[in-house]
């Protein structure tokens, strides 16, 4: 009866997953690959914080138009250009991760 349990046994072992050898671990991501993550993030708040600023740059622009006075300039150039940036920095994060998952 024993052959049998031993041939059971290793029927059922070369099904199951084997751990791997020490130092030689295939979830740790290559330490370029962890910079452009990071640079990645860097970008993604960069373009948040652009946009956030323009959105509310032209919501004060917008408010000072419905009461009737003056927009202050610095509202107006800021709504012009971070808006736009904030669009391109997160298309470049877009890119940067098609690019990065297809070398994956």
């Amino acid at each position: 009866m024993a052959p049998a349990a031993c041939l059971y046994a290793r029927s059922i072992m070369t099904q199951l997953p084997h751990p791997l050898p020490d130092g030689e671990n295939t979830h740790a991501p290559a330490p370029g690959q962890v910079q452009a993550q990071r640079l990645r993030q860097v970008l993604l708040i960069a373009a948040v914080v652009l946009a956030v600023v323009g959105l509310l740059s032209l919501l004060a622009v917008l408010v000072s138009a419905w009461m009737g006075a003056e927009p202050w300039p610095g509202f107006v150039t800021a709504a012009y250009f971070f808006l736009p940036l904030g669009f391109l920095l997160m298309l470049l994060n877009v890119v940067l991760s098609v690019i990065l998952r297809g070398r994956n």
